[in-house]
């Protein structure tokens, strides 16, 4: 489950939007080329100094991230249970986790070629799905989809990546029920505003 979550935290990192007017594939296609270039061009930095890549994910990823629509549909119906002020705190330590996510699975990229499909979009041009494939050497390649939604016209952010019908939110979700279930919401806050970066 954990190898899993890494590999969407991965894929869904690829599909982060850089340009307003974009389209959505365009927007995929753009931010990936950027990120993974990077990647492959500090490989000894990445692997001398840790902070060069929490920097990277930080600076080039988390803003342009709709953290708040994560968060929530990460937590699912346990987020209307929480209070305002617990819910700005899960927010902060939801961006921690996606920090500590992204990094730990950019580590393991080592060049894989990236192909786009058509895109979806639903009825309104609101929403949209980024169809993709990573191809693993002498394997079948992974099959990926990005979903990305407006907050305003013109503007797109990724909220979610799914993989062989697993999605990066559901997994997320399934997490902090459990969590919270056993530990409670202000634990499970505790421990999310605790992750070592």
């Amino acid at each position: 489950m954990v190898r899993i979550s890494s590999i969407l935290a991965m894929l869904i990192a690829l599909a982060l939007p850089a340009h307003a007017e974009s389209s959505p594939k365009q927007v995929v296609k753009a931010v990936s080329d950027v990120v993974l270039s990077e990647i492959l061009a500090n490989k000894a930095k990445l692997a001398a100094d840790p902070t060069f890549l929490l920097g990277l994910v930080e600076n080039k990823m988390i803003p342009i991230i709709d953290q708040q629509r994560m968060a929530k549909l990460a937590l699912g119906k346990n987020w209307k249970k929480i209070t305002k002020d617990q819910q700005v705190e899960f927010i902060d330590g939801f961006k921690r986790l996606l920090v500590k996510t992204y990094a730990g699975a950019f580590k393991a990229y080592t060049g894989q070629d990236v192909t786009y499909g058509k895109t979806k979009f639903n009825k309104s041009g609101s929403k949209a799905i980024v169809n993709s494939q990573i191809h693993m050497p002498g394997s079948t390649p992974i099959q990926l989809q990005y979903r990305l939604y407006q907050p305003e016209p013109g503007q797109w952010k990724v909220y979610d990546a799914n993989i062989a019908g697993l999605g990066l939110l559901k997994t997320y979700r399934m997490q902090f029920s459990e969590q919270i279930q056993r530990d409670g919401i202000d634990k499970t806050i505790a421990q999310l505003k605790s992750v070592q970066l």
